[in-house]
């Protein structure tokens, strides 16, 4: 499918084009269906986005009320130690906003397994028809070309669950949740925000290569929308 590409110059101007972008989805979501529901990322970029969006000049533009708020992944930490993304969104947007309803992967279940199983009981239960269709799915991408907690070469690529539970051996933290390609391509609008010249040629392969062995590359969403929102930096080889 063809992406959207936004460009921007700044890591900043990424996180007020994401912060518009989510202002135009969610008026329609809620004009439609009454509720917004979008899946969080962690990371260094969202984090820009969740002040920005918690911020004066954002805060009153956003109908906080009636978002319902998910997480792409989490690390199998509790809500409270500093990798968790549960933490980083709720630190700098969840508690200063007025949220609707507020739906965390439980990182520090005993039994990662059955969290990923009673996740998707969550999801099933909170989407009418059964089909599990996020208004919008926050995404980074990592410089290995993961995405989620979805990492090159893993079996869960393959999963036909709605969310699983994962190990990423050699990582600092290994143990994860995550959602997987199934249900975020069946989101309205996938949204990556990539920043960095880190991430340059690993985009480039994505974008332009479109070498499947990267899991950014495989999110294309069915019936939705494919959005990357990228900084100078990042896109420095895309037009070589």
């Amino acid at each position: 499918m063809n992406p959207e590409i936004i460009y921007c110059e700044f890591p900043d101007d990424v996180a007020e084009a994401a912060a518009a972008l989510l202002h135009e989805l969610q008026e329609e979501a809620i004009a439609e269906r009454g509720v917004f529901r979008i899946a969080l990322s962690g990371g260094s970029t969202p984090a820009l986005l969740f002040k920005l969006l918690a911020s004066a000049e954002w805060r009153d533009e956003m109908d906080f009320a009636n978002w319902e708020v998910y997480w792409v992944d989490e690390r199998a930490v509790p809500p409270t130690h500093k990798d968790s993304n549960y933490k980083l969104a709720n630190d700098l947007l969840l508690s200063k906003v007025v949220i609707g309803e507020v739906f965390r992967m439980i990182g520090e279940h005993a039994d990662l397994h059955e969290a990923a199983n009673e996740y998707a009981r969550t999801l099933k239960s909170r989407f009418i028809p059964e089909s599990v269709s996020f208004d919008a799915v926050l995404l980074g991408m990592g410089a290995d070309g993961h995405t989620a907690s979805l990492f090159p070469g893993t079996p869960v690529l393959e999963s036909g669950a709605l969310v699983e539970a994962v190990e990423i051996p050699g990582n600092a933290i290994p143990k994860r949740l995550t959602l997987t390609l199934r249900i975020i391509n069946s989101a309205r609008a996938a949204i990556f925000l990539v920043t960095g010249e880190e991430k340059a040629a690993r985009l480039r392969e994505v974008l332009i290569d479109n070498n499947y062995k990267y899991p950014a590359t495989r999110i294309e969403p069915r019936e939705g929308r494919l959005i990357w929102i990228i900084d100078e930096d990042a896109a420095s080889e895309l037009n070589e």
